[in-house]
């Protein structure tokens, strides 16, 4: 099995997949940091600070039982990253990271790759690709463990650490790949030995060079080639159509995310004619600032449409009814419930006053409450009847109504309080000052004009 494709040193696998639109997006948040042999990066239970996309070290994911035995769970390289369980969606880790190959990675803050893996995009699907590939590792490795030989454990976890690297040499003592293997050292001298002395591998303390890495996957078992084609396969997957409904940029880097889309789509230019080198630079990042800008407008306008549709459903589809009046009364628009409640058709476009369905006795309460309302730009409530349509009788309502930011429309919200008996003995307006009044103060001194009822009561 030939070697497999790394990135060249520097880079991490996923980020290098990576289309050059998100990775100008998470550019801003990466942080290269140096990370030195034995540097502990999360301890059982810890919460997790960062996520670490390694480059050019190797960190082992080790569990360590109460009586300070320690075996090792899978390793991380330049193919992932540390800090699967907040890609799983947990905060805190139940292993230890501990860096067995010292060297550089990258590194940004949980609460940002948060979002970034909330966005559903092309990062959460190569984080989720190379989870599955982990727990390939995972599983082979207790298989490993329990079935094969010391031999072909150490080849196959030789051949792993490579794979994390760009050449063939591996710093690390046999004392640390024994805790690694959860066997003794003095298992894996002897190996080490055979394996020097057969010339696949020079070995002197804390360095192990592979001069014939064909040979060594010659003796080494299954599991190894099980791990390395789960990772080429999952890493070859055609990327899924993955909606971005969120735009999350900042406007004070968008030129820095330009410039670093830039540099990826297409290569410098040579240092000759600077001038024009120059200028041809500022115009081709402008344009794509401008692209930028237009995506970013049309991520923000289909999140402001999609709003628009859900509240929309929301108003219309609402059991209470609702109106809005123009200054004359004239209904401009209402919901459902109140089309129901009318009796009318939402598909007839000729306009309706809405006075034209209150009964004649209750008229005057209805427009000076109308008036308070658009007077007053203030909530205002009344009691009134509507007169009776084909689909039901006359309806006794609560209305309660606030003017917009202009004062030329009153919104309202109709509430059905019940079918109630008109007192066939007093008058009919003497009935509607009785039990159907204005509620506030200046809705009793709108309207002089109108003819009130004899007296009216502050509702409460």
């Amino acid at each position: 099995m030939s070697a497999p494709s790394t990135p060249s040193t520097g880079q991490n696998r996923i980020l290098a997949a990576l289309p050059a639109a998100d990775y100008a997006r998470l550019a801003d948040d990466l942080e290269r940091v140096t990370l030195p042999l034995g540097h502990i990066l999360y301890q059982p239970g810890d919460a997790l600070g960062f996520v670490y996309f390694p480059t050019s070290c190797i960190v082992s994911l080790v569990f360590t039982t109460e009586d300070g035995s320690s075996a090792e769970l899978a390793m991380t390289g330049c193919d992932g990253l540390v800090g699967i369980p907040l890609v799983l969606g947990g905060k805190a880790t139940t292993h230890k990271a501990v860096v067995q190959s010292a060297g550089t990675a990258y590194r940004v803050r949980a609460e940002v790759m948060a979002w970034e893996l909330d966005q559903h995009g092309n990062l959460l699907r190569l984080c989720l690709c190379y989870t599955q590939a982990l727990m390939t590792q995972m599983a082979q490795s207790v298989v490993c463990n329990r079935h094969h030989t010391v031999d072909q454990q150490l080849c196959r976890w030789l051949l792993l650490s490579l794979d994390q690297l760009p050449g063939n040499q591996l710093d690390m003592t046999q004392e640390l790949i024994a805790s690694m293997l959860g066997v003794r050292r003095e298992a894996v001298t002897e190996v080490a030995g055979k394996l020097q002395a057969a010339g696949l591998l020079h070995y002197r303390r804390g360095h192990i060079t592979v001069t014939d890495r064909t040979a060594l996957e010659a003796r080494t078992c299954e599991c190894y080639r099980v791990v390395r084609t789960e990772y080429e396969r999952l890493y070859h997957l055609a990327p899924a159509s993955l909606r971005w409904d969120r735009a999350r940029p900042n406007p004070a880097t968008l030129r820095k995310r330009a410039e670093t889309r830039l540099q990826q789509d297409r290569p410098p230019l040579p240092d000759t004619q600077w001038e024009s080198t120059r200028l041809l630079h500022e115009l081709q990042v402008h344009q794509i600032e401008l692209e930028m800008n237009n995506e970013e407008l049309r991520h923000a306008y289909d999140e402001a449409d999609t709003l628009r549709r859900k509240y929309a459903d929301i108003y219309d589809f609402a059991p209470l009814a609702y109106f809005t009046l123009d200054a004359q009364g004239v209904i401009v628009q209402f919901n459902l419930a109140g089309a129901i409640l009318l009796g009318i058709q939402r598909s007839q476009t000729r306009p309706y006053r809405f006075a034209a369905f209150v009964e004649p006795d209750y008229l005057p309460v209805f427009n000076r409450f109308h008036e308070a309302v658009l007077q007053g730009r203030c909530r205002e409530r009344c009691k009134l009847r509507l007169t009776a349509t084909s689909q039901r009788g006359a309806k006794a309502v609560s209305i309660e109504a606030v003017a917009d930011e202009s004062g030329q429309e009153c919104r309202m919200v109709v509430i059905d309080s019940g079918t109630e008996k008109r007192d066939k003995q007093a008058p009919p307006r003497q009935a509607a000052a009785c039990h159907h009044q204005v509620s506030t103060d200046h809705a009793a001194h709108a309207a002089p004009h109108t003819t009130a009822p004899p007296a009216r009561q502050r509702s409460s």
